[in-house]
């Protein structure tokens, strides 16, 4: 399994990182798309566009909420913001924490090979927003809004999606099996 450091608020690393993401997303748009970002539409890469644009936009506003992972090579690999909010379960209002415009690297998003690529950074960001919210005692339930594309990804890790809208909720039990399961591949792959 590849390793992530966790980041809390807009370090001067990670601005570093975001702009560095956006030369790279230049880059690939140049090499891969013949230089129109139009050319990426329907991808994950473009959805890393917009979504690193939302980011970057939010920053000031929402710094205190700013979450990222940094890989083993000292690359941001993964942001997003988070925020306590409501939600209605079983008509009653509950806490939880809502994880807002997440996205991966551009070069964790292309559909080619590149060697900057690195499994895991969302699953990493997810897990370590899980892990801070329960040291923090907030809310064991967790909310985002995501496209159709990125569904699969997160029903995979315990996400449930609510009413059709892109709504999903990971609650308190599909968290803790999320950090189960993820320890327990970080044991064997240290016994392979």
């Amino acid at each position: 399994m590849n390793e992530f450091r966790y980041v809390v608020g807009v370090t001067g690393e990670v601005q570093q990182g975001l702009i560095f993401w956006a030369r790279k997303a230049k880059q690939y748009t140049d090499s891969y798309y013949r230089g129109d970002e139009e050319n990426a539409k329907g991808t994950k890469f473009y959805q890393s566009i917009l979504k690193s644009r939302q980011i970057v936009d939010s920053l000031l506003e929402k710094d205190d909420g700013f979450r990222s992972v940094i890989d083993d090579q000292g690359l941001l690999a993964s942001v997003c913001i988070i925020q306590e909010t409501s939600i209605l379960i079983d008509e009653q209002l509950t806490d939880c924490v809502e994880i807002e415009s997440l996205t991966n690297s551009p070069w964790n998003t292309i559909d080619y090979p590149l060697a900057e690529k690195r499994k895991g950074a969302a699953t990493s960001l997810i897990e370590s927003i899980i892990i801070e919210s329960q040291e923090r005692e907030l809310s064991n339930i967790f909310k985002l809004m995501t496209i159709p594309a990125a569904k699969r990804f997160y029903q995979k890790i315990g996400f449930n999606e609510t009413n059709g809208s892109g709504e999903m909720i990971l609650d308190s039990i599909a968290a803790s099996m999320l950090l189960l399961d993820l320890e327990q591949k970080r044991n064997s792959a240290a016994f392979d």
